[in-house]
């Protein structure tokens, strides 16, 4: 063998081994491509369903939100209507002293404090156009108590102790104050149905 076709050979076969290495390099480079592809699909994925679990997170943050806000306005109107009803009620009862059955709730409320007191001697708070009612209901009632018109009132009494520790109030305003609390479920569920 001569040297040049030593040399061909040795071209021949580094051509070869050059072609052979750039094969196995490009199926390696495409096995990394593929391999990188697979890799950034999976991160591109679990960026994207992290992505719709902070959005859904967060939608349902301000629907919770929003229906809080929108409960709070609900309760709030309610109770303005039921305070409104009240006060419509009380502003109703401003006429109770004109009735003409006043004289005989008069006298039950009456009866009613001092049954509360069991027969402490009383001293009976009057709205001062009520005084001369009340000493009428305590003379045909057979009682005996001091009346002070120092109570403003729409209709009723308050009724203390002498000693002024009991005090047992049976005003319309006491009453409707004290109703008003039982009330205002049923009121809340005849007007809003809940």
């Amino acid at each position: 063998m001569t040297y040049e076709n030593l040399i061909a050979s040795m071209e021949v076969n580094a051509e070869k081994s050059i072609a052979e290495l750039v094969q196995k390099a490009r199926h390696e480079a495409e096995e990394i491509m593929r391999s990188a592809e697979a890799k950034a699909d999976t991160i591109r994925a679990a960026y994207l369903e992290n992505a719709q679990k902070l959005a859904e997170s967060e939608r349902n943050r301000l629907t919770y939100k929003v229906k809080a806000e929108n409960k709070m306005e609900i309760i709030k109107e309610k109770d303005a209507v039921i305070q409104q009803a009240f006060f419509d009620a009380k502003k109703s009862l401003e006429s109770f002293r004109d009735d003409a059955s006043y004289k005989e709730n008069f006298r039950k409320m009456f009866k009613e404090a001092v049954s509360e007191l069991e027969g402490e001697r009383v001293i009976l708070h009057v709205d001062a156009r009520d005084q001369m009612l009340s000493g009428q209901v305590l003379d045909e009632l057979g009682w005996n108590a001091e009346v002070v018109g120092d109570l403003t009132s729409e209709g009723g009494l308050a009724v203390t102790s002498k000693d002024g520790k009991l005090l047992v109030s049976n005003t319309i305003e006491s009453r409707l104050n004290n109703v008003k609390e039982l009330l205002k479920r049923e009121i809340f569920s005849t007007l809003f149905g809940d």
